[in-house]
């Protein structure tokens, strides 16, 4: 592996490079958060006869353990030592293993009902830890290599771009290749490997294109992982930033399960989905860089709170997809696209701050507090998949197999709709809540880490 010379964090720009390689690691996070979100409920649903509350349980139970073992993956990334650096070696343990596992959760035996249900739980249990053992250092990068408080909305505007990339292929894509062959089992599979080939590539084009970044080693804390827990949560900052983000992520999850039920049963055509997923996510890859820009002109909070309200607005307009059809619909989409766009690029950027911010001993933990992000971003995607197969339930949605044809009641399609639009559009709003009380700004940043980067008594190695 190449090397560069030491360059003290903060010392100058890092390469635009390395920003860029930094974000292409979210096209594989996102693409394993966008299509077990978008597809992973109705493949279990509508292709392998699983009722929706089981189908609903199976996607939530693994977050339960992504909940309890990213932290502690993160605080081991905090006490690595390596010729790496602390966070690429988990990164490439990550790189290797996930992209097999998530093809492996679309390529299983000829299982139905619940056969099919505990084979899905259990690939899916272990391809959500192989993402943590990437996504909880690889979200941890940006608060330790640079001191700039712009430069980490650079490197967030650059991963919300690959995000939306994620989402493009995910989102549009995946779908498409899904749907190709006449077997919907066939198609299942054709996806699931086709996408872990990308995530394969992202992941190591992230591990191997970050090499010239700084890698400073702070003091690791020596808590056990309660009390590092313990003490994430007395993290002023980070303890209404984390509920704000969760509940953002919780809309988009129930917003994004919800599409293909309503392309499909309220709009009557499944191809729908494609296109409503490219009317959210061309917006949300252009409007990056402008809502860097509003959060350098304003601040960071503020540019959030307006785009949970720009993403309300979206998903309040779809509600009324029967009344103006598709015009409405992809308006709309294009509103949420905006809004996911902030959602996306803000909180992340307002994460590095946090990270970039010490309890006064010089003993950072970004680890951990990148951990518990990483585990709330899981359970959020999980608890609004959970939120769309509880309305689906209740209203009476009638799962189905391989090939046949189901005719939903009414009040299934109104519970389809609601859970797919009203109901993010109200979660999203109330992340306004703890917004209000986020005070972190870019003039309280020097009294936190100082003006030159690491705390005293840090180290930093140049790859």
């Amino acid at each position: 592996m190449s090397t560069a010379p030491d360059t003290p964090v903060g010392a100058a720009p890092l390469p635009r490079s390395v920003h860029a390689w930094y974000g292409s690691g979210a096209v594989a996070t996102g693409i394993f958060n966008t299509v077990p979100g978008l597809l992973l409920l109705i493949y279990l649903t509508d292709t392998l006869a699983v009722g929706p509350a089981v189908a609903g349980a199976v996607i939530f139970l693994p977050k339960i353990a992504d909940l309890l073992i990213s932290p502690y993956i993160g605080v081991r990334s905090d006490r690595t030592r390596s010729s790496w650096g602390p966070r690429r070696p988990w990164m490439l343990a990550g790189a290797v293993t996930l992209p097999v596992l998530f093809a492996a959760l679309f390529f299983g035996p000829p299982l139905q009902g619940n056969a099919a249900a505990v084979y899905v739980a259990v690939l899916f249990v272990l391809a959500a830890l192989a993402s943590s053992m990437f996504q909880v250092p690889h979200a941890a990068m940006p608060g330790e290599i640079t001191s700039d408080y712009h430069e980490r909305s650079t490197f967030n505007t650059w991963r919300t771009a690959f995000v939306g990339l994620a989402l493009m292929l995910g989102g549009a894509l995946a779908p498409v290749l899904q749907s190709a062959p006449e077997d919907p089992v066939t198609g299942y599979r054709l996806m699931g490997l086709a996408m872990g080939a990308v995530i394969l590539f992202a992941m190591l084009g992230s591990v191997i294109g970050t090499r010239r970044a700084p890698r400073p080693a702070f003091p690791a804390r020596t808590e056990n992982i309660l009390g590092q827990l313990r003490s994430a949560f007395s993290h002023r900052h980070f303890r209404v930033l984390f509920p704000a983000n969760l509940l953002m992520g919780v809309a988009s999850g129930t917003m994004v399960a919800g599409v293909p039920y309503v392309t499909a049963n309220v709009m009557g055509e499944p191809a729908y989905t494609s296109i409503l997923m490219v009317c959210v996510l061309v917006p949300l890859i252009a409007t990056a860089p402008l809502w860097k820009r509003l959060s350098v002109r304003s601040d960071k909070r503020s540019a959030a709170g307006l785009s949970a309200v720009v993403f309300a607005m979206g998903g309040l307009g779809l509600l009324f997809i029967p009344v103006w059809g598709v015009p409405g619909a992809v308006f709309s989409s294009v509103l949420v696209g905006i809004g996911l766009s902030g959602v996306h690029l803000l909180p992340w950027s307002m994460l590095a701050d946090c990270l970039a911010t010490d309890d006064g001993s010089g003993r950072r933990q970004s680890g951990v507090l990148s951990g518990v992000w990483t585990a709330g971003d899981a359970l959020a995607q999980a608890i609004g998949t959970g939120l769309l197969s509880l309305c689906l339930a209740v209203s009476g949605y009638v799962e189905s197999g391989a090939g046949e044809v189901v005719r939903q009641s009414d009040s299934a399609l109104r519970g389809m709709l609601i859970g797919s639009t009203l109901l993010p559009a109200l979660v999203m709003l109330s992340c306004l809540i703890p917004l209000m009380f986020y005070r972190l700004t870019r003039e309280h940043l020097p009294e936190a880490s100082g003006p030159e980067g690491p705390s005293e008594g840090s180290e930093v190695v140049g790859v």
